[in-house]
C-alpha cells in the first residue's frame, strides 16, 4: 500500500468517524410550538452559533429543554412567557485537520413577559463576540436593554 493510499483511508476514517459524532451529539431539537417572542438575528465569522432553552423551576434548578440551530441570518423562537429560562448562546468551531477547537458561552437568565417580543442580536466577527437582548413593547413602541443575569442571580422560592 502507498503512502498516498494510507493517507486517503485515514482521511476517509476521520470523515466518517466525524459524520457519526455529528449524529450522535445529544444536542435535542428545540420543541419550537409556542408563539414566536424572540427574534435572534446572528452574524459569524468561521464560527457556528446555538441558542441553548434550559428551564429554571422554582428551586432553580435547570432543566435542558433543547437547541437552535442559528445557522441563518434570522430565527424566531417561542420560550414560554412568566417562566425563568436560562438562555445560553455557544459560539465553537473545529478542525479536524489541526485538532483544534474553540468555544465561548455567554447565558443569561430571561423570563420572558406576556405581550412583550424579545430582540436577540448575537455576532462574532474578528474572534470578537457580542450578545444583546432588548425587550420590546410594541403597545407603547418602546424598548429596553436587558441585563446579563448569572444563574447565581436566581432566588429559590
Amino acid at each position: 500500500m502507498t503512502l498516498q493510499e494510507l493517507m486517503k483511508r485515514r482521511l476517509y476514517a476521520v470523515l466518517l468517524a466525524a459524520g457519526l459524532l455529528a449524529g450522535c451529539s445529544g444536542a435535542k431539537i428545540y420543541p419550537d410550538a409556542l408563539p414566536k417572542n424572540i427574534h435572534v438575528r446572528t452574524e459569524t465569522s468561521n464560527m457556528r452559533a446555538e441558542l441553548h432553552i434550559h428551564r429554571v423551576d422554582a428551586n432553580c434548578l435547570t432543566e435542558y429543554q433543547g437547541t437552535v440551530q442559528l445557522d441563518k441570518p434570522s430565527v424566531e423562537v417561542g420560550i414560554p412567557a412568566g417562566r425563568q429560562s436560562l438562555v445560553a448562546i455557544t459560539f465553537s468551531s473545529s478542525s479536524f485537520l489541526t485538532g483544534s477547537s474553540r468555544s465561548v458561552r455567554y447565558d443569561t437568565l430571561l423570563t420572558p413577559r406576556a405581550g412583550y417580543n424579545y430582540d436577540v442580536t448575537v455576532s462574532y466577527v474578528d474572534r470578537m463576540y457580542n450578545v444583546a437582548i432588548r425587550e420590546i413593547d410594541s403597545r407603547k413602541s418602546s424598548s429596553r436593554e436587558i441585563e446579563r443575569r448569572s444563574l447565581k442571580a436566581c432566588s429559590a422560592s
